[in-house]
């Protein structure tokens, strides 16, 4: 029996948020167009990271789907900042043996978020 996707965002987000605050920490990539989006929303590394522990389900916009670029999944979300709708996608890492909670992105959507669990 499949997992309904309420079921697995929830999952992924309790394991995501555990590895962010008692793990690892949360690792933002440093891409342009993420710390471009934090400075013009006037946002540090830490407000960033308590906007990402504050999201839920209903933030859910797309995901599990395998990353492009290193193994894995990704997630994707949405969350309305300062007037803005942000575009956030996740990652839970394996370097090595431990797990690492990953921002990808972090910056204003470049289309409207569809929001299926809302």
């Amino acid at each position: 029996m499949e997992i309904p996707i309420e079921i697995q965002v929830a999952i992924f987000l309790k394991e995501f948020k555990e590895i962010a605050t008692q793990g690892r920490g949360l690792d933002i990539v440093d891409r342009k167009e993420n710390l471009h989006s934090l400075s013009k929303l006037g946002l540090t590394k830490k407000n960033c990271k308590n906007e990402i522990l504050s999201l839920s389900v209903s933030n859910y916009s797309s995901g599990p789907k395998p990353d492009k670029d290193k193994p894995g999944y990704v997630w994707e979300f949405g969350k309305k900042i300062k007037g803005k709708e942000i575009y956030i996608k996740l990652k839970i890492a394996d370097v090595d043996t431990a797990k690492i909670a990953k921002c990808i992105s972090f910056h204003e959507a470049e289309h409207p978020i569809d929001y299926p669990l809302t």
